[in-house]
């Protein structure tokens, strides 16, 4: 079988959210011996266009437009209109991701010339899931205007939709897809580090006993402040340590409970592994809403890749994808059965209970090689079709 020539489209290639799925499939299907370049778009209007090599995959970025402020980075048009001219090299698949204009304009203007496939990946639901409140400044209008459009048609305009969930691909059929496949997040394997040297390396607690979250997605963060709170007075060595939420998370949490966390920023990619390692039981709160209800946390899997067992809400994908994992410790739907699963969970841990992870058995369900290579079947199988 000959290697494909892939060209993925995406708004952005800052080290956060949609990009470690883009970026990794990416790196997967470069393993696999496929030519993948990604077009991607940097939110620096300061900064050149731009060849960059990263983990052995080719990246061409453009800057974005001055005038962020009126329109956003993601949405800029002049930004999407600098990237039509880019000189895109004839491609087999064409795979756009996320509903943002600053990629969906080339991708459906200048693409279908030089392609035999036009793919779409969905992996959040914005307009009714993530954007719920009324705007209140015009680039807050654009955004919810033309996402809204994207989403709505996007689905219907590529030969073959992507999606993280179920959830989302169901609305991608309501939406008019002619194919939908449903592509997980994933994890890399990697050497375990043993727990007190990753805590050691972290500046974390050796003796403590280590509840951690990990991500910028922080609309449940609060949960987890008072599933400690409620737990101070019952376990004396219980901490919570966080990476990856804003500053501004702690403004409204007591005192005592600061007093029991560990709060270290944003940690680069590979010292989040040394995060998921020196926990004791990763935390992952849902609300039960439609953005939940569409995605697929990365740090799901991530936690596991980790050997760390996972308290999590039985939400959206995550709980169609628990049964079978002992080591994944479902909440419930609300926070009130969260909250009472953590003290649960916690005691289980105290006593010797708590399921320990199979590092196999996560590596089979989740390996980015395994993976990416279901993406390159699914994209011949669709040239096979159209032939």
């Amino acid at each position: 079988m000959s290697s494909l020539r892939i060209h993925f489209l995406t708004q952005g290639v800052q080290e956060q959210g949609t990009y470690f799925r883009f970026h990794n499939l990416a790196v997967g299907l470069t393993n696999l011996g496929q030519d993948v370049t990604v077009f991607g778009c940097d939110w620096n209007p300061a900064s050149k266009e731009r060849e960059e090599i990263r983990d052995g995959v080719q990246y061409h970025i453009v800057p974005v437009f001055q005038g962020t402020s009126l329109f956003g980075s993601a949405c800029h048009p002049l930004t999407a209109i600098r990237r039509c001219f880019v000189d895109y090299p004839p491609c087999d698949v064409a795979h756009l991701f996320q509903p943002f204009p600053s990629a969906a304009l080339p991708w459906y203007w200048n693409l279908p010339k030089k392609t035999k496939l036009l793919f779409y990946d969905w992996d959040d639901l914005w307009i009714g899931g993530l954007v719920k409140s009324q705007p209140k400044l015009f680039r807050e209008y654009w955004l919810r205007f033309v996402v809204n459009y994207l989403e709505q048609q996007l689905p219907q305009r590529a030969l073959h939709v992507t999606t993280c969930s179920h959830f989302l691909a169901k609305k991608a059929s309501k939406r008019n897809a002619s194919q939908v496949s449903v592509i997980h997040n994933g994890l890399w394997p990697f050497v375990i580090p043993d727990q007190q040297a990753a805590r050691e390396s972290l500046g974390l607690d050796s003796q403590a006993l280590y509840v951690g979250f990990m991500g910028r997605t922080c609309a449940e963060l609060s949960w987890c402040f008072e599933a400690l709170e409620n737990n101070l007075h019952r376990h004396s060595s219980l901490r919570l340590a966080l990476c990856g939420p804003p500053d501004n998370c702690l403004d409204s949490v007591p005192k005592n409970v600061l007093k029991r966390m560990d709060f270290l920023g944003t940690l680069p990619p590979l010292k989040t592994r040394n995060f998921a390692a020196a926990l004791d039981l990763g935390l992952l709160p849902l609300e039960d809403n439609s953005f939940n209800q569409s995605r697929f946390p990365i740090k799901y899997a991530e936690y596991m890749a980790a050997s760390t067992p996972v308290l999590c809400s039985d939400i959206g994908e995550c709980a169609n994808l628990s049964d079978g994992m002992p080591w994944v410790i479902k909440a419930g739907k609300t926070k009130k059965q969260w909250l009472d699963a953590f003290e649960n969970a916690i005691h289980l841990m105290l006593i010797g209970q708590l399921s320990t992870v199979d590092i196999n058995t996560v590596v089979e369900n989740f390996s980015w090689n395994l993976i990416s290579k279901k993406l390159l079947e699914i994209y011949w199988a669709t040239i096979t079709n159209i032939k």
